[in-house]
């Protein structure tokens, strides 16, 4: 059996948890050196402690240092968070002279893991600048802001691209033997082979349930993890409230001279519901029945493409080999950024692509769409009993009639309610995009919001808010009945 290698996936959470969270605790204190600095020395307001470049690496490294200090000389947030302990391997916790050995030895494998990491990625930062070199005419290289040879005759740039990309080959098959022969020392994959850093200190990771317990188990408040955590949380609190200028006087002290506002909003006036408006040229009625139909066609659109491709994200649906597993990850990924990407910024996008208006804001719901339903579709067809799956692949069904018997009459319900639910949201979505030219009420909003006519924004409001619930309560009755 060939030997493999396995990097700890818990291990490597804990340390990108703990990380995270001192970066953000020295972030905090940075800020803070500022904020008191110019509270107590008159200096102009946009005046900075000087920070130089080499201490952002410097920051990082110390951070690094720190976070591996915390996982071995006490219980660290990210060690707690995915319930991993340090034992000596007869059930009683890691002593002190196991925790530095095991501190030193933490140390140096991630440094290691972290080199294995650069050799593997030298030959795609190669790649990526041929690419780049290539696509905009700047020459032909394999080291980024260099040029080997100016682009000429397509016949001398194709010898020449060849060439490269052999060179690259070249490169990259000892860089990744580099990288793959040091992560298998370091994390080896094989059933019952002890990662280095384990073996250098004569530990083993376990649950906190497999130690013996010493003494009467410690408070949270007594804990390492517990102290950092509640200090993170009152500096970073205390921080966004000085960063955001919180004022609970200011909201004091202005709600006295913004009783007109209010007063105009509390009268709204509708007398553009059914007559048109004359700078808008329409309704408030066609307006809302438009951002309907927007929500409902990026609903059905989105359903339509989501439905297919929840079955490429799910993991108990591909094949299990490197093709299946990396289309897998390409759909996970895709969901994952689309779902990250607001429809108030796609319909910016999309309005200087097709003109703003209510295509621009269905474009934008429709790809807001398939990522946030392809991800519940996914998520619930891994959750399907594998009991039926299992019989009908065991009688020689085909792959279809594993899907149409033993899948779909799973999730074909919970689809339903996950559609009703998302047509609900894109109801609300498509009155906000149309601020930002994507049609629909939201122009109306927009509209009277910049003219100051606080009247109609009052109508435009009480018309949003009948709409929205209208949907909610119909669509919750219909998810009801369907679950």
């Amino acid at each position: 059996m060939s030997r493999r290698f396995r990097l700890p996936k818990d291990r490597l959470v804990a340390l990108a948890a703990d990380w995270g969270l001192l970066v953000l605790f020295s972030y905090c204190i940075y800020f803070l050196i500022n904020h008191w600095y110019r509270a107590l020395v008159l200096v102009k307001p946009s005046y900075q402690v000087p920070f130089p470049s080499y201490a952002y690496a410097l920051t990082l490294i110390v951070t690094f240092l720190l976070a591996v200090l915390w996982e071995n000389f006490g219980t660290s947030i990210g060690w707690k968070g995915v319930g991993l302990v340090y034992s000596d391997g007869r059930g009683r916790p890691l002593g002190f002279e196991g925790r530095v050995v095991h501190f030193f030895a933490d140390f140096v494998s991630w440094a290691l893991t972290a080199l294995g990491a650069a050799f593997a990625l030298v030959p795609l930062v190669g790649l990526g600048a041929f690419i780049y070199g290539l696509a905009s005419g700047t020459g032909l290289t394999l080291v980024p802001a260099a040029t080997f040879w100016p682009l000429g005759g397509w016949l001398a740039t194709l010898g020449l691209s060849i060439l490269l990309l052999l060179v690259l080959t070249g490169i990259a098959v000892p860089c990744w033997w580099i990288a793959r022969t040091g992560w298998r020392w370091l994390w080896p994959g094989r059933k019952g082979d002890v990662p280095w850093v384990d073996r250098a200190a004569k530990s083993v990771v376990c649950r906190p349930s497999d130690l013996e317990l010493l003494g009467r188990p410690r408070r949270w408040w007594q804990t390492s993890w517990g102290l950092i955590a509640l200090l993170l949380v009152v500096t970073t609190v205390y921080v966004g409230a000085l960063t955001t200028h919180v004022s609970v006087g200011t909201l004091i002290r202005r709600a006295s001279s913004t009783g007109y506002f209010w007063q105009r909003l509390a009268t709204p006036d509708f007398q553009y519901f059914l007559s048109p408006d004359p700078d808008l040229g329409d309704t408030m009625l066609n307006a809302i029945i438009q951002t309907i139909f927007m929500s409902l066609m990026a609903t059905v659109l989105g359903v339509v493409f989501a439905f297919p491709l929840s079955f490429l994200g799910a993991r108990n649906m591909v094949t299990k080999t490197r093709l299946g597993w990396g289309v897998y990850t390409l759909m996970r990924a895709f969901f994952n950024i689309g779902r990250s990407i607001e429809p108030f910024v796609m319909a910016v996008f999309f309005g200087v692509c097709v003109g703003y208006g209510p295509f621009a804001g269905v474009l934008a719901l429709f790809v807001h769409t398939i990522a946030a339903l392809g991800k519940l579709y996914s998520e619930q067809i891994e959750s399907i009993d594998p009991g039926p799956v299992e019989a009908i692949t065991a009688s020689g069904g085909r792959r279809t009639q594993v899907l149409r018997y033993g899948v779909m009459p799973q999730v074909i319900p919970p689809f339903l309610a996950f559609t009703l639910y998302r047509w609900d949201i894109n109801v609300r979505m498509a009155t906000i995009i149309g601020i930002v030219g994507g049609g629909g009420i939201g122009r109306f909003f927009n509209y009277y919001k910049n003219e100051l006519r606080y009247h109609e924004v009052g109508a435009v409001i009480i018309i949003i808010t009948v709409v929205v619930w209208v949907m909610d309560y119909i669509s919750g009755r219909v998810r009801e009945r369907i679950t």
